[in-house]
């Protein structure tokens, strides 16, 4: 079986923006480093989307829907 290969990468961030998804991350019972791989994934998702012509990314909350538009 072979190992995936893995890439290391440093992000700096502003301390409120890290402290906030420490915070999400605790709620969750996860890490935070989790956290951004999950923030990754559903940015990659997004980004196909958006490259379609036919598809839009939609955010339904209480009843409303937002399309979101990624610039």
């Amino acid at each position: 079986m072979q190992k995936k290969k893995v890439k290391r990468y440093n992000l700096v961030l502003p301390e409120d923006v890290y402290a906030e998804v420490k915070r999400i991350a605790e709620e969750r019972d996860t890490t935070v480093v989790d956290l951004f791989r999950r923030f990754i994934k559903l940015g990659l998702l997004a980004i196909q989307v958006e490259s379609n012509p036919n598809a839009s990314l939609i955010i339904e909350e209480n009843g409303k829907q937002r399309v979101i538009l990624l610039l």
